[in-house]
């Protein structure tokens, strides 16, 4: 099940350091499509962007995030999909943040869920954002709310010892966690979701989100992007944090659901340039002791 690489080695995937837009085929000139009601709704609603000028505010705003960091989600524009509120817990988690419950979105990227989190009803003063490099200020100008959004952001490498992340070690109720674990293969995701643990408080503390998945677990190389990833099923999914339990001394309630593109409001064309029966699988996943 693990590859003959046992360690993470890199935190993020050196072709995300890369701006050239002709190279990768997840570069959409168009991404109007993933333009979904419930987001222009959220940037009339909470951002007071007119709808006739919403398609070219993104796509401004998808060249600036482009410009940091060559991300697949950020080209094809995936983003534009707030994606925890659609995960299955998310009542739970909206009445937990409701409450004062502390919650940190690890790869955070441009804040997207946390926005959607608030305007939904949650106070923004418990929420920690963290990432391994800052798209933070793109997420306030996509979002126009500098001076009303205060969730705290922190750049910092989850997959290290990070000195600015150790006030949270053992504090966070919630930990959402989207589209990031998948860049890695089995053992790569194993240290990643321990070193996630370390924030967890403890008893009831979730971790939450979504990632590329495929309903044949497997490890693809893809050629335009070189590393290699596990690809989870539901079944495979809870055997690696079966794992991590047993590795660390704790144990864990495991939720996962396949989820196709068009299930989770992506355009036809987002997993185009990945391997055949690619999808998403969804998580929930609840800490016993």
């Amino acid at each position: 099940m693990a590859s003959a690489n046992d360690t993470l080695n890199y935190s993020e995937p050196g072709y995300a350091r890369s701006v050239d837009r002709a190279k990768f085929p997840f570069y959409l000139p168009n991404i109007d499509a993933n333009l979904i009601p419930g987001t222009r709704q959220l940037l009339e609603n909470y951002s007071h962007i007119p709808p006739e000028e919403q398609s070219k505010h993104v796509h401004e705003i998808r060249d600036q995030a482009w410009d940091i960091r060559a991300y697949p989600c950020t080209g094809v524009g995936v983003w534009l999909g707030p994606q925890l509120c659609r995960n299955p817990v998310y009542p739970e988690i909206l009445k937990r943040a409701q409450a004062g419950e502390a919650l940190m979105d690890v790869g955070c990227f441009l804040g997207h869920d946390l926005r959607r989190l608030v305007y939904d009803g949650a106070p923004s003063d418990k929420i920690y954002a963290i990432d391994i490099v800052s798209h933070w200020d793109v997420g306030y100008n996509l979002f126009r709310d500098r001076h009303q959004f205060s969730a705290q952001f922190i750049e910092a490498d989850i997959s290290s010892d990070s000195k600015v992340l150790a006030p949270l070690r053992g504090q966070v109720d919630i930990i959402a966690v989207t589209q990031v674990i998948h860049q890695w293969d089995w053992d790569g995701q194993v240290k990643a979701a321990k070193q996630l643990i370390r924030f967890t408080k403890g008893p009831g503390s979730m971790i939450v989100g979504n990632q590329i998945g495929n309903p044949k677990a497997q490890e693809v190389t893809l050629k335009s992007l070189v590393v290699p990833m596990w690809r989870h099923n539901a079944e495979s999914f809870a055997k690696l944090w079966d794992q991590v339990g047993q590795e660390t001394g704790t144990r864990w309630e495991t939720q996962a659901w396949m989820r196709s593109f068009g299930e989770m409001a992506f355009g036809a064309k987002d997993g185009a340039w990945m391997e055949d029966g690619v999808a998403i699988i969804e998580f929930a996943v609840k800490r016993i002791e």
